[in-house]
């Protein structure tokens, strides 16, 4: 399963979102900020991550709709798999 030029621009901006909320993160490390705060921008982080997960299960089940029904098969499971983190 591939990713087409727009998908990659797509999970490619996500990623830079939560690279940027995790820098932040990093640089309030630096100035002692108060705990909460720092837990808040952890979790905006987890959540920009997710974006981007999602991002490519949306566009590898795309790619698996237009493909033969064994292939198919084949990938909803691998990305079954992925998803649940099971083997």
């Amino acid at each position: 399963m591939q990713l087409s030029a727009a998908d990659k621009n797509t999970v490619s901006a996500r990623l830079n979102e939560a690279k940027q909320s995790l820098d932040e993160v990093i640089s309030l490390l630096d100035t002692d900020a108060d705990a909460s705060v720092l837990i808040s921008k952890l979790n905006e982080s987890s959540r920009r991550l997710d974006r981007a997960s999602f991002a490519l299960m949306v566009s590898s089940l795309q790619g698996t709709a237009e493909a033969s029904e064994p292939e198919r098969v084949a990938n909803i499971k691998h990305l079954e798999q992925l998803f649940l983190h099971i083997e």
